[in-house]
């Protein structure tokens, strides 16, 4: 029996929690599963531990070990679109991580606000599991706290949603909507398809 041809392209997924990684990755692998591996770097760091020194060496470390083609770093804004405060830090994080591990070895992807906005992108997945009717703005990207606007629609309701449930939900989204709906996203898969090829 002929063994299952593995993709040659690996990317490791280097995010703020386990739930941004299994997230990307569970809306990822149907698109590009067929010629992408993607895996977690870093799985026990968490939030503000992503910009601790170790860090960056514990992650040139496990590239090294790893060997991934490319990198996708995770990060959210926690503000809309402005290039503010926030937005500098974020990048400064992106070039620290691009000098940990090589220039041309990372790409980056900033949810703005949080990777709630992507749910809310298309919200049709989200009102069919909590059975509600969510109403967001046709831009996601102009929402602010996502996350919470989601936990609030299903504030009375069983089940409640938690951040647990960012894989399953966009699992179930309508990748081509997102794309629509989303700049942000749609800027980073256009940038992550021509990487690939």
């Amino acid at each position: 029996m002929a063994k299952a041809r593995k993709p040659a392209f690996r990317v490791g997924l280097l995010g703020e929690s386990p739930n941004d990684t299994k997230a990307m990755e569970a809306l990822l692998k149907p698109r590009y599963g067929q010629q992408v591996e993607f895996f977690t770097l870093l799985r026990n760091v968490t939030g503000d531990m992503l910009e601790y020194a170790e860090t960056f060496r514990n992650l040139r470390k496990e590239c090294e070990y790893e060997k991934p083609d490319l990198v996708i770093v995770i990060r959210d804004l926690d503000g809309l679109e402005e290039k503010g405060p926030k937005w500098r830090l974020r990048q400064a994080y992106f070039r620290k991580v691009a000098t940990a591990i090589g220039r041309k070895k990372s790409i980056k992807l900033l949810h703005i606000y949080e990777i709630e906005a992507l749910i809310c992108a298309d919200i049709r997945a989200f009102n069919k599991k909590f059975v509600c009717t969510c109403v967001v703005a046709d831009d996601p990207m102009t929402i602010s706290e996502p996350k919470e606007l989601l936990m609030a629609a299903t504030a009375s309701g069983k089940p409640r949603y938690a951040e647990g449930h960012c894989a399953e939900l966009l699992a179930e989204a309508d990748y081509d909507k997102l794309l629509a709906n989303c700049r942000y996203f749609a800027k980073f898969d256009q940038e992550f398809s021509q990487r690939l090829a």
